[in-house]
């Protein structure tokens, strides 16, 4: 797992790890039952404090992506995500909506954007 932080970017660190977690799953870098690295190895591997890695592995575990298993570590878990519906759609459409307002500030029009997207959905195999 390669997991590479832009101190430069306004999104938070635990936020990143996240993001590029969730990324590596979705394009089958990371497999079920792969197992990541603890929670110390990866702090010092990204020189950050582990508190923060700690903050990311609790939250994707609160939303089904990883889980702990006492004495064997952390592990990737299966897609079957327990979220409710409506969870689910609260998460998509807040990251939907940062993108539109970056789209809006950077003039980007709603063609090339709704282009973007789909070229996206067909990157991860989504249809």
């Amino acid at each position: 797992m390669q997991i590479r932080i832009d101190n430069a970017s306004d999104r938070p660190v635990y936020q990143q790890i996240i993001d590029q977690v969730k990324r590596d799953i979705a394009l089958g870098r990371l497999a079920k039952d792969e197992r990541l690295p603890t929670v110390r190895q990866l702090a010092g591997e990204l020189t950050i404090n582990p508190n923060t890695i700690s903050k990311a592995y609790r939250q994707m575990e609160q939303e089904g992506i990883i889980n702990t298993r006492p004495g064997a570590g952390t592990f990737v878990a299966g897609l079957n995500s327990d979220l409710s519906g409506s969870v689910k759609k609260k998460l998509i459409c807040d990251d939907l909506e940062r993108a539109v307002v970056d789209a809006f500030h950077m003039q980007i029009d709603e063609q090339t954007l709704l282009k973007w997207f789909e070229e996206q959905i067909r990157k991860f195999n989504l249809r």
